[in-house]
């Protein structure tokens, strides 16, 4: 339990007052006279509103600043919302971080803290999230803060929403849109897009439809190296001095900028309104990518280089179908949100080193062990006594090899919400339904030999004398198989009670009730032939979620340009079941995680209508979190033999999440906009965070300790903008514009867990980062041009450091690589060009 002198107490007499005084403009005020800022609009509590309207903590971006900035992913834009976190792994996916709340650093079985929204349609994922194609985007919204009340269960740390542009009736328009760009350092990209605005029947129907083309060269290279053969790292219990390797080389794979990324894909909107009262608008997108290798180097082989055994890959394919209704009722405004997501993903990697790891245990494949307390399997090609011979791929238990893991992978998602809002004089509210039914399956490929027969591997050989049986068709070690599907049902509303014109009091909630299943299946080795067909009798373990995330608001406005508000929300994220095998010391199922938020900020228009100033403060407690970790009971037992649970032990390996201890984050975000004048306009904001670990989590090797700071979170980050435009006599009255920007990233940790260097799996550092961009052009009406330059100054921004492979000890005395580490960094320095022509509009 947290401590009550933890939470803060926001007092607001004090806070407003010192506020106030500073946001009331002075005659000095130097924004010339009808330098304005646009109001920002947006839907982020399913109505429209303006965002200094609203007491909660809601950051938007236009398309216009999308466009502005350049932006082509996620990761793109975040870097100008400080309460986002975004970590790109280079190759179509991410993972979406909201103030901080994260425990894994990056892990691949729990459920994300954030959801991601397109338009009405959530496509949030176990995992990586897709990366959605910046194309014809009208708005990004950021709602920071957990958001259970309205998003549901998904939304436990925050939401963000990206918002399509809507076909309009009555009105012809074409655009394209192309640029290129090149470095010294990376292979040359290129990206075009089409849209289309075409009304079909005056004032009734209209169909917009984009398409799109990119290809992000590559600037990682794979170069020249040797497999691992020995352990660098003093703590390892590992001795791989009996082994025969190393002399192994990747010469078939050697290539530069293998991490390459294509896109292609189309979405279409058909709008159709039915009368003065109804509306529909139907909605698709599809969406492929076909990447190379993901997105890292290893210092120890080079700048933006790394030593791989196999050309990684990975594929992603995207359908989204959406329906709308929108209907004025009179008394109310309804809406019908329906949709359907449907993802098809593969990927595969090489996994020589991690492999090697578990293969050069002195309980698998180095053998001398005493039979008589660790006997399970007798090599006879290497005349040596293995516990485990699973992990050997080579002829002989000491010999060399390659090895990859392959998986593809089943996401699908059907929702329904219904819901009804009113505005009036004294109350405004909102109704809602809300159901799901979805489900995520994978299938996993683990240890394919990629330089040998696994026939003739010592790991086949053990598989038959333990099961004594023939597995004449087996090609690799190990299959996996996941089947997780979920129902949930939710209902949720908010009322906006309008006590005063001053002041404002929000109350809601959302109660939900999810049903989970999971199946885990595992074949060693494989045997079937029909990858495509789930195996018969899979364990089936099911759990059952209900609960209620609650929200409170109060609003007071001084004036017509200053609001200052206090709010207390709830996020939840489920709970599930594990994916069991044999007898695993944690528990089968986990319970949800409740994250609890107590928020104060002050929403101000300043220099008459030329600036924004919004400041907001808040503290977290998250209780229960859930932490995805290996279950200890796969260690051996020199007790009773291999077969004994005592403990428990002689269990298979396998990834466990559990409730395992409580965190809180305490944080500040400031955002400022001024439009000095009519040609210069200046941004910037800023976050800071301390995101620290409450409980001392020490059993099973774990070494969390209260205080630790949770990874891949910066304690500041920020960043600042200054827009240039100035009409010019030349081509018709167009005009020139140039935009300088800026994102810094305090440094942070890889992982929780407080493991030294001198270990397998270490906790590393993501250095500080500082990143610059420079775009100028000219445009007008109907067409612009623009060069940019973005990196400026080449910076290697690490996303996060691949935790929880154990490769790290991994050296190479023939290369003189003492470690393997994985740094997710951005992309070098580039230069480009950009067109774009428009018909119509």
């Amino acid at each position: 339990m947290f401590q009550s002198m933890h939470k803060p107490k926001f007092q607001l007499l004090p806070l407003t007052t010192a506020v106030t005084s500073v946001l009331v403009p002075s005659p000095q005020v130097m924004a010339q006279e009808g330098a304005m800022l646009e109001e920002v609009i947006v839907s982020a509590r399913k109505r429209t509103e303006s965002v200094q309207d609203i007491p909660a903590s809601v950051q938007a971006l236009s398309g216009e600043d999308i466009a502005q900035m350049g932006a082509r992913g996620m990761e793109d834009f975040t870097r100008f919302m400080p309460s986002v976190n975004v970590l790109n792994y280079g190759n179509g996916s991410s993972s979406v971080i909201f103030r901080g709340a994260t425990i894994d650093g990056g892990g691949y079985v729990a459920q994300a803290t954030s959801s991601v929204y397109l338009d009405e349609i959530s496509i949030t994922s176990t995992g990586a999230q897709p990366t959605i194609r910046m194309v014809d985007i009208a708005q990004v919204e950021a709602l920071a803060g957990p958001q259970g009340a309205i998003y549901g269960s998904d939304a436990q740390a925050g939401t963000l929403r990206i918002i399509t542009q809507k076909p309009q009736m009555n009105e012809y328009s074409l655009t394209l849109d192309g640029y290129v760009r090149t470095g010294s350092d990376v292979d040359g990209s290129y990206d075009g897009s089409v849209v289309a605005n075409i009304p079909l029947i005056d004032d009734t129907l209209a169909l917009r439809v984009v398409g799109f083309t990119a290809e992000d060269g590559g600037f990682i290279d794979n170069v020249l190296g040797h497999t691992p053969d020995y352990v660098s790292t003093p703590d390892s219990p590992h001795d791989w001095s009996g082994m025969d390797w190393g002399e192994l080389d990747n010469s078939e794979f050697v290539e530069d900028d293998v991490n390459h990324s294509k896109v292609d894909g189309w979405r279409g909107a058909l709008r159709w309104d039915i009368n003065d009262s109804w509306s529909a608008t139907a909605q698709y997108l599809h969406q492929e990518v076909d990447n190379g290798a993901y997105g890292f180097m290893d210092p120890y082989v080079g700048d933006l280089k790394k030593v791989s055994f196999f050309d990684d890959y990975s594929t992603d394919e995207l359908d989204l179908y959406g329906l709308t209704v929108e209907a004025d009722l009179g008394f109310a405004q309804l809406v019908s949100a329906t949709s359907y997501y449907e993802r098809d993903t593969t990927w595969g990697q090489d996994i020589t080193a991690y492999h090697h790891y578990w293969s050069g245990a002195n309980w698998s494949c180095a053998g001398g062990l005493d039979p008589d307390v660790y006997y399970w399997y007798y090599s006879t090609p290497g005349g040596v006594a293995l516990y485990n011979g699973a992990y050997c791929l080579a002829p002989t238990a000491t010999g060399d090899y390659l090895s990859t893991i392959q998986e593809i992978g089943y996401q699908e998602r059907f929702t329904q919400e219904l819901r009804l809002s009113a505005q009036g004089e004294t109350l405004d509210w909102l109704v809602g339904l809300y159901y799901e039914d979805a489900q995520n399956y994978w299938e996993s490929d683990f240890a394919d030999v990629t330089n040998g027969d696994f026939q003739q591997s010592v790991a086949l050989d053990y598989y038959e004398s333990m099961d004594e049986a023939t597995y004449p068709n087996a090609t690799h070690a190990w299959d996996s198989y996941s089947d997780t599907s979920w129902e949930q049902w939710a209902v949720f509303g908010e009322v906006i009670w309008h006590l005063t014109d001053k002041i404002d009091v929000t109350m809601g909630g959302r109660f939900f009730d999810r049903d989970t299943s999971n199946a885990y299946y595992v074949q060693r080795p494989n045997t079937r032939d029909d990858l495509d067909t789930y195996p018969n009798g899979a364990e089936v373990h099911e759990t059952n979620d209900k609960e209620f995330a609650p929200k409170i608001a109060v609003s007071y406005r001084f004036n017509e340009d200053v609001m200052a508000y206090m709010l207390y929300t709830e996020g939840y994220r489920p709970g599930g079941t594990n994916r069991v095998r044999g007898q695993p010391f944690y528990p089968n199922n986990y319970e949800p995680d409740i994250m609890t938020n107590y928020e104060a900020g002050i929403r101000s228009t300043i220099f008459g209508g030329a600036g924004r100033l919004n400041l907001t403060a808040f503290y977290m407690d998250w209780e229960d979190y859930q932490l995805e970790l290996v279950d200890p009971s796969n260690q051996q037992c020199p007790d009773g033999g291999p077969d004994s649970v005592a403990g428990v032990c002689g269990q298979p390996w396998q990834v466990s999440i559990g409730n395992a201890g409580d965190a809180h984050i305490l944080g500040v975000n400031g955002e400022f906009d001024w439009a000095l004048n009519q040609n210069w306009t200046f941004g910037m904001n800023a976050e800071w965070l301390e995101a620290e670990n409450d409980s001392d989590l020490t059993d099973q090797d774990l070494a969390i300790y209260k205080g630790d700071n949770l990874p891949t979170v910066a304690e500041l980050t920020g960043s600042a903008w200054l827009n240039y435009d100035r009409p010019v006599s030349f081509f018709n009255g167009s005009e020139v514009f140039a935009r300088l920007q800026w994102s810094y990233r305090g440094d942070s940790s890889n992982i929780i867990d407080n493991t030294p260097r001198s270990a397998n799996n270490p906790q590393l550092t993501n250095p500080s980062n500082n990143i610059g961009d420079l775009s100028f052009g000219l445009r007008a009406d109907s067409w612009e041009v623009s060069a940019f330059v973005n990196n400026l100054t080449d910076e290697r921004a690490i996303y996060t450091t691949g935790s929880g492979a154990f490769e790290y000890g991994a050296g190479s005395s023939i290369d003189g690589r003492e470690h393997v580490q994985k740094n997710y960094v951005n992309r070098p320095r580039e230069f480009g060009i950009r067109l774009i022509k428009r018909w119509g509009g």
